[in-house]
């Protein structure tokens, strides 16, 4: 595990940290402003899908179609079945750790009898009431690790306040909008990965390498970077670690049901009639053109009696083209090895490395042929952490996200759209770039007389 708390100046002693509650206050009076913003994500997503359709638009609870479909594949999970989660029709085109992370609330949800919304959208899902605290508060814990590592880079506290409420904003509508809390986990071991790196703990930095992958694969951008960090001889362990929890996951699925888990995962299809296109979809393979299907809907009927009954009934519809990543993910892994590079070759400061790994995650933002507005938050999330130095910096990345936030909601042409959220998020990356360093990159090791005193909330916090 890797430490979180402060480390101990040259003259300060530090007790043996003995006591697991005393050792979890500790850490919980560290962390308070994270730990409160993530029960202030989680009552203003369950207050916002519950009660602005039913008060505001007079409507359903306003739940996030994609999440259905991914606790979908959690139930096969919690059903002992891991091998049919790309088979199971959950549209499941991540590496399954998230589904395993929801297995727990899938389990409860079959206990109690409540009712999912999936396969057919359903006004008042009961299950609803449990998946959606769970699922904002494990997506929120992201703000815990970020809280750390501002820490680490000596930023004071009024200015980690700033930062994590920045971050917090940005996070919640990937949270309750789109219910993809496996972006923001992956985030949360990736930065914790950064941690144990910038503090040379590398056995922890690969298996948390490892967790952020099997969640999302989006942060190899970000892990490239970093592992660069590594002595040689540390490169072969990293990536066993890194890999083997993808491995485990990904095995019995393969076994299975290969053609399905291989489509999802080598694939990974989107929609660009109903995502953002990008210029790049002009080198995206498409996998299905457009073609006319028959969808079933659940609706509810009046008989003649005045009785009621639920029916299903066949529409018929177009679906648009279906579109593969395309060589933009491979661009985009392409110069996060440059990047990689670049920290091998010159060791840059600890801030300039963190900074190249915000860089990093950008690039699949710049790359991608088919944008969501949810992919902008990981990169922004990095961000926030440097540019909470300077007042001006500060400003001018709020503004920035403001209006890359608002412009990214927009349904316009590739170009159209395109142009204005790179140069966006262009100006916020700029923004949090830290001045020039001569001094070169300081990889702590352990410290036989911190590391006893450390473990312990850490410990008991993970």
């Amino acid at each position: 595990m890797i430490e979180i708390g402060l480390h101990p100046g040259p003259t300060e002693t530090v007790e043996p940290a003995c006591d697991p509650d005393r050792a979890l206050a500790a850490v919980a009076r560290k962390r308070m402003v994270p730990i409160v913003l993530i029960v202030v994500i989680v009552a203003i997503t369950m207050a916002y899908s519950l009660f602005w359709g039913p008060l505001i638009d007079h409507t359903a609870w306003i739940t996030p179609g994609d999440l259905w479909g991914t606790f979908h594949t959690a139930q096969f999970v919690a059903w002992g079945d891991i091998g049919d989660v790309y088979s199971s029709g959950g549209g499941l085109v991540s590496l399954p750790g998230i589904s395993v992370v929801l297995a727990p609330a899938a389990l409860l949800v079959s206990h109690l009898g409540l009712v999912v919304g999936f396969p057919f959208a359903l006004p008042h899902p009961s299950a609803w009431l449990v998946l959606g605290p769970y699922q904002a508060a494990l997506g929120a814990i992201v703000l815990i690790p970020l809280d750390a590592l501002a820490e680490e880079l000596a930023m004071g506290h009024r200015a980690r306040v700033m930062s994590s409420i920045c971050e917090a904003v940005a996070l919640w509508p990937v949270l309750a909008l789109w219910g993809h809390p496996e972006d923001s986990m992956a985030m949360a071991f990736a930065v914790w990965g950064l941690l144990a790196a910038l503090r040379g703990r590398w056995r922890s930095a690969g298996w948390l390498c490892g967790l952020a992958l099997v969640m999302q694969p989006l942060v190899v951008l970000m892990l490239v970077v970093f592992l660069a960090m590594a002595p040689k001889r540390e490169w072969p362990k990293l990536a066993v670690r890194s890999a083997l929890p993808t491995a485990a996951l990904v095995a019995i699925p393969l076994v299975q049901s290969w053609r399905h888990t291989t489509t999802a995962l080598f694939k990974q299809p989107n929609y660009p009639t109903i995502d953002h296109p990008t210029p790049w979809m002009a080198l995206a393979p498409v996998l299905t053109k457009t073609h006319s299907i028959e969808v079933k809907h659940l609706g509810e009927r009046t008989l003649p009696g005045g009785a009621t009954h639920f029916a299903i009934s066949i529409v018929h519809t177009v679906a648009g083209e279906t579109v593969a990543a395309g060589p933009g993910r491979l661009i985009a892994f392409a110069v996060a090895c440059l990047l990689g590079v670049y920290v091998y070759r010159y060791r840059p400061s600890q801030e300039q490395v963190v900074w190249l790994c915000c860089v990093a995650l950008s690039l699949r933002c710049v790359f991608e042929a088919v944008m969501n507005p949810y992919y902008l938050w990981p990169p922004l999330a990095i961000a926030f952490v440097l540019v909470v130095r300077n007042r001006w910096r500060l400003g001018l990345a709020v503004v920035s996200s403001a209006g890359l936030t608002w412009w990214s909601y927009r349904h316009l042409g590739p170009w159209v759209w395109w142009v204005p959220v790179v140069t966006l998020l262009a100006l916020v990356v700029a923004a949090a770039k830290p001045a020039q360093s001569t001094h070169g990159l300081a990889v702590e090791g352990p410290r036989p007389g911190h590391i006893e005193a450390s473990r312990a909330p850490v410990d008991a916090l993970l």
